[in-house]
């Protein structure tokens, strides 16, 4: 179901969550696609906006224990016949922190894709929808991006220069 607004609730609902640049990085953007990853509770709220993810709900807890605890990225699908065909305009990537169990060993595999309803959508399936609307490469490039904003995100020393906007080019 598709909830339509005016052109006047939308202009509230942009400035209701007007983040500057600092608050997110952009991974990835094409004419089809953009990936950014929140770094505040407001920028998860704006890329977030129009889901059930609880880390994009009004209490900021959830964003802050699953930022702390790993990667958080957004897709949105700016292509509506792409949109159309996956069946969402939103996706949530999230990757979790090195730890004694997972150590630094990232790679796209772990990503954990989420639909904007909040069901988990299984890594291989995801990408098997990405290449049936022949945009395989697309989302590999993304998820290498995603992958090494998360590795620089948690090297020693890195996780405040994000947040402070001072980051690495990828």
């Amino acid at each position: 179901m598709k909830i339509l607004v005016t052109e006047s609730q939308a202009l509230r609902l942009f400035e209701k969550y007007k983040v500057g640049n600092e608050e997110r990085v952009k991974l990835f953007e094409n004419d089809d696609f953009l990936l950014v990853a929140p770094l505040t509770h407001m920028a998860s709220c704006k890329y977030g906006a129009n889901t059930k993810w609880c880390t994009s709900a009004k209490d900021d807890d959830m964003f802050q224990r699953h930022d702390a605890l790993g990667a958080l990225g957004y897709l949105i699908i700016k292509n509506p016949e792409i949109a159309e065909k996956l069946g969402y305009e939103k996706f949530a990537f999230f990757l979790n922190a090195p730890s004694a169990h997972y150590g630094r060993n990232y790679n796209p595999e772990r990503i954990v894709v989420y639909d904007e309803l909040n069901q988990v959508i299984p890594n291989i399936m995801f990408l098997r929808m990405m290449d049936e609307i022949g945009k395989y490469v697309d989302f590999k490039t993304m998820a290498e991006k995603f992958v090494s904003f998360t590795q620089d995100k948690f090297s020693p020393g890195n996780p405040e220069r994000i947040r402070q906007g001072v980051r690495k080019p990828f």
